[in-house]
C-alpha cells in the first residue's frame, strides 16, 4: 500500500512539473474565402509564471501543418518570415495579431467557417504543453 501510494505522489509531483504557466486570451481563426489555400490564427499568450517560457511548436488536428511567422515593414514592404520559437517573458504577453506574430495553416482538410471551432496544441520549450480552442471568424 505504501509503494502504491509513493507511485502516485511520484506521478502527482511529476504532473504538477509539467503544468505551463501561459493563459491564452482572444484565440481565433480568420475565415478563409472559398478555395484560399492559407489561413490564418490570432491569440494573445500570457505568462503567469516567474519564469520566462518559450513558445516551440503549434499543431492541429484539422491541420497538416501549423507554422509561426511575423509580419513586418521593410523598406517600405510587408514582409512574413517563419519563426522558430517565440518567447514570452515572466510577467508579460505576446500578441498574435495581424501584422506581427500569427500563426499559418495550409487549408483544412474540411472547409472552416464562422462559429466553427479549431484545436490548436502549443508546445513550450520544457515539454509543456497547452491546449486551446479558438473561433472561427471573419476579420474585424
Amino acid at each position: 500500500m505504501k509503494q502504491l501510494l509513493l507511485a502516485i505522489l511520484l506521478c502527482w509531483n511529476t504532473l504538477a512539473l509539467a503544468e505551463v504557466d501561459v493563459q491564452v486570451d482572444h484565440a481565433w481563426v480568420r475565415e478563409a474565402p472559398p478555395g484560399a489555400r492559407m489561413m490564418a490564427a490570432y491569440m494573445t499568450l500570457i505568462n503567469r509564471g516567474e519564469e520566462d517560457i518559450t513558445l516551440v511548436d503549434v499543431n492541429s488536428p484539422a491541420f497538416r501543418m501549423v507554422m509561426l511567422h511575423k509580419s513586418a515593414m521593410v523598406d517600405g514592404m510587408a514582409r512574413m518570415s517563419h519563426v522558430d520559437k517565440l518567447d514570452i517573458p515572466a510577467g508579460a504577453s505576446v500578441a498574435l495579431e495581424p501584422g506581427s506574430y500569427h500563426l499559418m495553416m495550409p487549408a483544412p482538410d474540411t472547409r472552416l467557417v464562422s462559429g466553427d471551432k479549431v484545436e490548436f496544441i502549443l508546445e513550450f520549450a520544457d515539454e509543456s504543453q497547452l491546449r486551446v480552442e479558438a473561433e472561427v471568424r471573419k476579420a474585424p
